[in-house]
């Protein structure tokens, strides 16, 4: 993580601390990219590029939050995270090792079982757990309920913190050198893994591999491969819990990673090469080779410097065509012994590795494959700075690695990897697992007499079954039917990669073969079985159950939820543990299973449906809709009506905003009765999303209400309480106003908000308002991105608030975009028409929570109010911070001034600044009926001026060169290649707004009487003027 380059003086490489060494260059480098990041999910919304500075940053957010929940350790504890592949892993990591805790990282694809032994084996009782990954952790407790988990904080708000550095005793590498810092697995080839602890002596073995002396006549490759002259991006496809993944994130050069949800695949792949300048690629050989089969994929390699694969072999013919255009960089390694140092063999022996002299290895002939030899690794106190054995595997002098390999024919010391002793099964994407308890519970099942699980090298896992002599006829014929059951039992043994399909499975109809005692000769066997095993995986077309879900003629909406959750499941049996809302990938769905799901579902609709195209259901459909539900809707529209998903398919929008609300105000509770308080005059009320703008001006409105007594803050973030204290400070809040605060550290899509009983419950007891302001603002995210946590969070205040005591309101934080295509005026009422909301996932998102509200009041009594919030704009009081550059005015202005071009007409201006805004929304908090009646506000200037204003502030601020154009004009030119040029992450989201509203908009007209008859404030707010805009550009800086 750093080359002579990076600081003033040469390095003392072998002899430096992995956090320190990360710490100072944040310091002295801190504008070095460190990584890049997809924005979205969405590839074409670009990426955005985290440096050294960011990355310190985060650290420090991180360590602080450690301590603060946790505090330090001495002893070199462990504390486990599982998470997501984003950046949260190497913040986790650096911080933790500051705090003085070593941190394991096991895989969140393993059986909870298996992470239990981990977690038992490093006396681990702390699991942090990024909120994607909760239903596996959910999992987890129910197999260890001791543990203490806690979700850790998104990387953006790591991101957009603003802590202090940590501080942190710094020491030498003679004095740290064998201090534990990192817990991996190994793949458990004999049993459960076994967990590997690495020090900071393991670290510097690759950090000393650029003093390896040079080999004369040859070059060197190693772990200095990775110090491109210069800086340069890589692209891995590797997870944070995989050693190469882990390492990939402490490299001199940059990595670019992809979405974290997408599992890594050539099309991805091609994408992200579209957007970034890669120099080399760190990759399985199945993602490379899918890549190479996209039209004109071998271009993509043509600029690479090299291409570095790992954990199985190249095919021949796509290693001949890509060795002409790039180098092809086999490592070899494992978790114990890192990597082995390797010289560049010639370009015609790219499939073979020649180990580097200098170190300290035997290929000796192995007794189990002929004319294969196994690696072994030897280790004495010379091999220290050269071997990482001395520092995973201490005591350990002669290391046996299992791995075989085969020499070259002809030529010395060149050797070709060919495969585990053990019984590991590696697939062609380098995942890898072990089949033998899967066998062992298979062949367990009365008609069989043998299990052998195959795919070594292969796109997936296949099964072979041996049947006792006894079962004939029609028993033999209806066998995979009667075995599936034990199949899918088995199934949960293994992580998702090594699950059987129903498509994979081969009934043997010879015995297989066995030693002595009985035991499956596996090699043999399989051997044995090579051509039924070829045809299987050579066919193109998958084959699909015999027996298939059935539908009645009506498709009705739950019979089709059915029809879709039994297919679902059965090609990803981990989908069984998932809700109808949860997003599939959090559960680790990926491109091998939604190739055999694509295929199921559509065997499964030709079935029922009239159309026999069904084309339309491509991998992408399942990205575009990881969830049950979303699938269950669009397969429903298909058979009712033959619609395909279409993202200007009004009909399906509206349908599907239908069906949210169907879904989340089924079963809706019935209100708890209890006796009136006797303490009507205390006020208590609990607010989500405390620490953001909007919430904290209303925080340091509503506290210094005197009628407030109480007042509970919910946030996701635990450091939540020293951060917005601090701030509400500075905003002149008096300090004795705080003790009316209580944090609390929420997730708010989990049930009873991820509190604990007691936490819960005190909530109960006291809120008489819940202020429910947490939702994500995002023009890019569609409404089902909105299920979870946000409309979950929904159905879950209403849970609260049919419980609590005091009849709890829900006091909703919505917004006009939710209504703003009405063609009438826009009362003070119940939106329930869903065709009046703009065509964002964003108001789709506020339109629905309303309707789910509305029927909450009707149907369980639950008092609701509805505050519909215009734009809310920056602050009136210049010495107040800026309106948000992040919003999406600013983008358009800052855009604007660039290319030279004024939009002529967005939309009447009916903003209201923010201090006044919250001043409202305290008005109407404070004057909370008793009642259970509904209230709906539209909290909207109520003298709206035209966009002219802001057209004529631009026309003096940009000067007569800035031209005034259409909307639509103006739109294309903020989609062609110029303003991509543009340094603004937000342009796209703000363009993609205003591209709504069509040629401009008209002045919507909204009815403000209620708001205005209960608010002062509300009634004496001005029109926007010019000296309110000007205000606004200074502070921006146009």
């Amino acid at each position: 993580m750093g080359s002579s380059t990076d600081i003033s003086q040469t390095p003392e490489y072998g002899s430096r601390l992995l956090h320190q060494t990360f710490d100072h260059l944040a310091t002295v480098s801190p504008n070095r990219l460190y990584a890049s990041i997809p924005k979205t999910s969405d590839l074409s919304q670009g990426y955005c590029d985290i440096t050294f500075d960011d990355m310190g940053r985060c650290s420090n957010f991180v360590a602080n939050w450690i301590e603060a929940n946790i505090g330090r350790s001495t002893t070199f504890e462990t504390v486990c995270y599982i998470g997501i592949p984003d950046l949260r892993s190497v913040a986790v990591f650096f911080s933790a090792v500051k705090c003085g805790y070593k941190v394991l990282f096991p895989s969140p694809r393993n059986p909870a079982t298996t992470n239990a032994s981990l977690l038992e084996q490093t006396k681990c009782t702390t699991v942090f757990y990024a909120e994607e990954v909760g239903p596996i952790v959910k999992q987890l407790l129910t197999v260890k309920p001791e543990l203490r988990c806690l979700t850790i904080p998104s990387f953006q708000i790591m991101l957009e913190s603003n802590e202090k550095a940590f501080s942190y005793e710094k020491q030498d590498f003679q004095t740290a050198k064998n201090n534990p810092i990192l817990v991996l697995h190994s793949s458990g080839s004999t049993g459960l893994p076994k967990p590997i602890v690495m020090t900071h002596g393991t670290f510097t073995v690759l950090d000393n591999e650029r003093n390896l002396p040079e080999v004369p006549g040859r070059t060197k490759r190693d772990y200095s491969i990775w110090d491109f002259p210069g800086g340069g991006k890589f692209y891995h496809a590797f997870p944070y819990f995989h050693l190469a993944g882990f390492l990939s994130n402490v490299k001199a050069s940059s990595p670019v990673l992809g979405p974290p949800l997408q599992p890594p695949g050539g099309s991805l792949l091609k994408e992200i090469m579209q957007h970034q300048k890669l120099r080399a690629l760190y990759i399985p050989p199945v993602v490379a080779e899918q890549l190479l089969q996209e039209p004109q994929g071998i271009e993509f390699f043509k600029d690479l410097d090299f291409l570095v694969y790992t954990g199985a072999p190249f095919s021949p013919n796509a290693g001949k065509q890509l060795i002409e255009v790039t180098e092809l960089v086999s490592l070899y390694g494992s978790t114990e012994a890192f990597q082995v140092p390797q010289v560049v063999p010639s370009k015609d022996d790219w499939a073979y590795m020649e180990w580097n002299p200098t170190f300290k290895l035997e290929m000796q002939p192995s007794e189990d494959e002929k004319g294969a030899y196994e690696m072994v690794l030897f280790t004495d106190s010379t091999t220290e700075r050269m071997s990482a054995l001395n520092h995973n595997m201490p005591g350990v002098t002669e290391w046996r690695t299992k791995d075989l390999f085969m020499p070259h024919p002809t030529k010395k010391n060149l050797w070709k990897y060919f495969g585990r002793r053990d019984d590991i099964i590696v697939l062609s994407n380098s995942e890898k697992f072990n089949p033998v308890p899967m066998e062992l519970h298979v062949q367990g099942h009365p008609l069989l007499a043998g299990a052998l699980v195959v795919g070594m090298g292969r796109v997936r896992a296949s099964l072979l079954l041996e049947l006792k002599p006894h079962v004939q006829g029609d028993e033999r014929k209806s066998l995979i039917e009667t075995v599936w059951p034990r199949i899918e039992e088995a199934n949960k043994l293994v992580p998702g990669h090594g699950r059987i399909l129903q498509s994979n499975i081969i009934i043997a109809d010879k015995p297989f073969l066995r030693a002595g005692k009985g035991t499956i000769v596996r090699k043999l066997t399989e051997q044995s079985f090579k051509e039924e095993i070829d045809a299987l995986y050579s066919q193109t077309k998958l084959h699909v159950p015999a027996k298939l879900p059935t539908l009645r003629a009506t498709f009705e909406h739950e019979a089709v939820l059915q029809f879709v959750r039994s297919i679902v499941v059965s090609c990803f049996p981990a989908a069984a543990n998932a809700s109808n809302s949860e997003d599939l990938f959090s559960h680790g769905l990926d491109s091998l299973k939604i190739t055999e799901l694509v295929a199921v579902l559509k065997a499964g609709i030709t079935e029922h449906s009239s159309s026999s195209d069904v084309s339309w259901i491509t991998p992408g459909i399942i990205y575009l809709h990881p969830t049950i539900n979303q699938l269950t809707i669009i397969v429903s529209d298909f058979l009712n009506s033959g619609k395909v998903p279409s993202g200007n398919n009004d009909v399906a929008r509206i349908s599907n905003m239908q069906n949210v609300v169907e879904i989340y105000t089924r079963d809706l509770p019935k209100r708890f009765q209890y006796n009136a308080s006797s303490k009507d005059s205390d006020f208590c009320v609990a607010i989500t999303g405390s620490t953001g703008t909007l919430g904290t001006y209303i925080l340091s409105s509503i506290v210094m209400k005197e009628s407030i007594t109480r007042i509970y803050c919910l946030n996701r973030n635990p450091a939540a309480k020293q951060q917005q204290e601090s701030l509400l400070i500075s905003r002149g809040v008096p300090e004795h106003y705080l003790s009316k605060l209580h944090f609390m550290t929420v997730s708010i899509g989990e049930p009873q908000l991820g509190l604990s009983a007691e936490d819960y419950d005190r909530l109960l007891q006291d809120v008489d308002l819940m202020l429910h302001n947490a939702w994500k603002l995002d023009f890019n995210l569609s409404l089902p991105s909105y299920e979870t946590p946000y409309l979950v969070s929904v159905r879950n205040m209403i849970e609260l608030s049919a419980k609590s005591k005091k009849n709890t309101r829900i006091c909703f934080v919505s917004s006009v975009s939710a209504v703003m295509e009405s063609k009438s005026t826009i009362q003070e009422t119940p939106a329930l028409d869903f065709t009046a909301a703009l065509k964002l996932g964003y108001a789709e998102s506020k339109c629905v929570t309303e309707a789910i509200l509305i029927a909450a009041n009707q149907t369980s009594e639950i008092p609701v109010t509805i505050l519909r919030v215009t734009q809310i704009g920056g602050s009136t009081v210049r010495t107040d911070p800026p309106w948000p550059t992040k919003e999406w005015l600013y983008p358009l202005l800052k855009a604007s001034k660039s290319l030279n071009l004024i939009a002529s007409n967005i939309a009447a201006i009916d903003w209201i600044p923010i201090n006044q805004a919250t001043s409202v929304i305290s008005d109407i908090i404070s004057s909370t009926p008793k009642s259970n009646h509904l209230q709906v506000f539209n909290i909207v200037n109520p003298n709206p001026v035209p966009w002219q204003l802001l057209v004529e502030v631009q026309q003096q601020r940009f000067g007569p060169q800035a031209k005034v154009v259409p909307l639509q004009e103006w739109i294309r030119k903020m989609e062609s290649d110029d303003a991509q040029k543009i340094a603004e992450p937000n342009l796209k989201a703000a363009v993609k707004l205003v591209g709504t509203l069509g040629d401009g908009r008209d002045e919507v007209k909204y009815a403000t009487d209620q708001a205005v008859g209960i608010s002062k404030t509300m009634a004496s707010i001005k029109p926007i003027d010019k000296i309110i805009l000007e205000m606004w550009f200074d502070q921006w800086g146009l």
